[in-house]
């Protein structure tokens, strides 16, 4: 038996909407709310989870918001729908809240499809559902933009979608690749560089970009210096007769010394 539209959204609703401002939308979860897996969204999906979409109708659309903070309120009753008598007894309960980061508007339906488009003109009105994405408005909001060209890796968050990037943009402005120790900040530089190389070799132009890599640690050395990137690369070292750097002792902070 299939849903009627507003079935649907009602079955899609994890909560309501608390506190609008530009920056920020704060959300009330209803008690009703998964835990840890949604299944009314047809598939089996993890939620709520930090840097997860949810989706806010608006008459424009639909707002998109990624989730920054997932937090627990105490109540004085549970606001159960259908549940007068908890008012009676003034007991603790825990509602759980969230900030959400408003990103852009999702346009379009699930016959002719979504695109996404950041920016919010419309802001939502204190009260309004709040919803879970489908897969497919999880791809279309990942795979949203012109140009993308090169591949980067896929969202586990939005049901694997492609993470395409144009490089024009990437590299055309300052990029930071930031993490703790171990989380892979030298892989996802050095993939960056290898697929834009591998992506150039397929295109009809000349490309014309060059890589400039500072290497004190010799992490990159052994990555382009293979066969595949032999003719591509050019690997300088320090040799063993070249004088080193000294740097005087008062030239370095408490903060280098440590």
């Amino acid at each position: 038996m299939s849903l009627s539209l507003i079935e649907h959204a009602a079955s899609l609703r994890i909560g309501s909407v608390e506190f609008v401002s530009p920056e920020e939308i704060k959300v009330g979860l209803d008690i009703e709310a998964p835990d840890g897996v949604a299944a009314n969204a047809g598939t089996p999906r993890a939620f709520p989870r930090i840097n997860g979409y949810v989706l806010i109708p608006t008459e424009s659309g639909h707002i998109v918001g990624q989730v920054e903070w997932i937090a627990i309120e105490r109540s004085p009753f549970p606001k159960r729908k259908g549940f007068q008598d908890f008012g009676l007894i003034d007991l603790p309960f825990p509602l759980r809240k969230m900030r959400v980061n408003p990103l852009g508007v999702l346009q379009g339906d699930q016959s002719t499809g979504f695109s996404f488009h950041r920016g919010i003109q419309t802001f939502p009105s204190v009260g309004e559902p709040v919803l879970i994405p489908t897969d497919q408005q999880l791809k279309d909001i990942v795979e949203s933009g012109e140009k993308r060209r090169v591949k980067i890796g896929t969202s586990p968050l939005a049901a694997n979608a492609e993470v395409r990037v144009d490089p024009d943009r990437l590299f055309g402005r300052h990029l930071a690749v930031l993490g703790n120790t171990g989380s892979g900040k030298s892989c996802s530089v050095a993939g960056l560089i290898q697929w834009s190389l591998d992506t150039a070799k397929g295109t009809s132009n000349n490309p014309n970009a060059r890589f400039i890599v500072l290497d004190p640690n010799g992490e990159y050395a052994k990555v382009f210096a293979n066969e595949k990137f032999k003719h591509q690369a050019r690997v300088f070292q320090v040799d063993n007769k070249d004088k080193p750097l000294e740097v005087p002792l008062w030239f370095w902070n408490s903060a280098e010394w440590c």
